[in-house]
């Protein structure tokens, strides 16, 4: 991981109260924060014109959180493999960053705070200062107790509409992770004796009157006409994940229906669907893995800001760019594929080029069990039946266009077939067989994870 959870929230406090910097630092960072809406950039509603971010957490580990955290990509690297456009590119399209300080570089960069001295590095700290105004998150926000929940019941009530009077009537984008539970099921498996237990709970009003449910709470934001887009992160939020399980034995055995999960627990976009909400549903974009790769959901949010400024909030709205949004701000449902992915960053096979283990494959050179040199197929790989970036953009500092330098010593022993692309951390790396974590139905769908000879 590049930078803790502690040094995120030591470093941005220490930021933002401008605690030991000298005076023209402080100035520096004024300057910097002044960007939201110079230069004929659109102003998204939060801090000084950067997108708001309200993120929900649900029926999870917080694993996803975790992972987005540990950031560590080179924006000299190509966001898009094929494209020629670089991360730092990418995010310049989206109108993010602060062309004031000389060009395209993060706030905390053009300020000499880097990470570790990367100073091409972008990191979880660049995210939050340069990209994105998070406003709500349970993990790293200063917020906690009645002021959280009292916050978030301010946000929730106010006048949904554009140009209002009220913080909340401006746009925003709306993170869910965790699968959602509709309480009013029932308890277990629809145990109707017991209907006043919401699963997940956010909290409870100052005066203990009034429950802040989980999923209530995500229809609420959902339905707002200020929600620009839903990114439902993690394989929990977007498909059900392991809340949603089923469990392997007989309802006669039981002595429940197991054809159901425990809570009946769902993806955001087939709750909002199951309680007729549909037009909030296609406000969807799925950021799926368990847990999601942090280049997954960050890619997946430039895409979306690249398009929603240069297309649908341009003065004579068009389609944007890069194909995601059409010009009446609508999803385009080319860009995505049938589990409401965006094929950009979910379009690549994991049994493929990318994987490190393909060269095996395509030598005829398998393994028997877990750990052993060789494909990893006849002991139960799911990669030809999964997409995602995991070779492309991999894990623990091994993303492949990041200098073999910032892998602390880790060789790129893999190579693909051309004998020169380094290929990213992966879960065959370390041997395992791929389990299909991006793939709906995953965990149920895809068990036995290794299959025994």
């Amino acid at each position: 991981m590049a930078i803790t959870r502690r040094q995120f929230v030591t470093r941005l406090g220490a930021l933002a109260a401008a605690s030991g910097m000298a005076q023209a630092d402080v100035s520096k960072l004024v300057e910097a924060f002044a960007f939201g809406t110079s230069g004929g950039k659109v102003n998204l509603g939060g801090t000084l014109g950067k997108p708001r971010v309200i993120w929900i957490h649900g029926a999870e580990c917080t694993g996803c959180s975790t992972s987005v955290l540990g950031i560590f990509e080179n924006t000299g690297g190509e966001a898009i493999v094929g494209s020629g456009v670089t991360t730092g590119a990418a995010a310049g399209l989206a109108g993010i960053l602060p062309t004031e300080l000389g060009g395209s570089d993060f706030t905390l960069h053009a300020l000499g705070y880097n990470v570790e001295s990367y100073s091409t590095a972008m990191n979880i700290a660049d995210v939050v200062v340069d990209v994105i105004d998070l406003q709500y998150h349970e993990t790293v926000m200063g917020m906690a107790s009645d002021l959280a929940a009292q916050w978030l019941e301010d946000f929730r009530n106010y006048n949904p509409t554009l140009g209002g009077p009220n913080p909340g009537d401006a746009p925003f984008v709306l993170v869910v992770e965790g699968a959602l539970q509709d309480h009013l099921g029932g308890g277990a498996w629809n145990d109707t004796s017991d209907t006043s237990v919401p699963w997940c709970s956010i909290g409870m009003s100052a005066d203990g009157t009034i429950e802040h449910d989980m999923a209530e709470t995500v229809v609420d934001l959902a339905t707002k006409d200020t929600c620009l887009a839903i990114i439902p992160i993690g394989q929990c939020a977007t498909f059900g994940g392991y809340p949603a399980c089923k469990p392997p034995i007989s309802t006669d055995v039981a002595g429940f229906d197991t054809s159901m999960s425990q809570t009946g627990a769902k993806g955001t976009y087939d709750y909002l669907v199951g309680k007729g909400h549909t037009a909030a549903a296609n406000k969807v974009i799925n950021v799926p893995g368990c847990p999601t790769n942090p280049w997954w959901f960050t890619l997946t949010v430039v895409m979306f800001l690249v398009d929603l400024v240069n297309g649908p909030l341009k003065p004579t709205p068009v389609d944007g760019p890069l194909g995601v949004l059409k010009a009446d701000g609508s999803i385009n449902a080319t860009a995505v594929d049938g589990d409401r992915r965006l094929k950009a960053v979910y379009g690549t096979p994991i049994h493929g080029p990318y994987c490190p283990r393909y060269r095996d494959y395509v030598k005829g050179i398998f393994a028997s069990k877990p750990g052993e040199a060789g494909c990893l197929q006849k002991i139960g790989c799911k990669g030809p039946a999964t997409n995602s970036l995991c070779g492309v953009h991999g894990w623990n500092n091994q993303q492949p266009q990041n200098p073999a330098t910032w892998d602390y010593g880790v060789p790129g022993v893999n190579l693909a077939p051309n004998g020169t692309t380094r290929t990213g951390g992966h879960c065959t790396t370390a041997g395992h067989p791929c389990m299909a974590c991006t793939e709906k139905g995953y965990p149920d769908s895809f068990v036995p994870f290794i299959a025994r000879s």
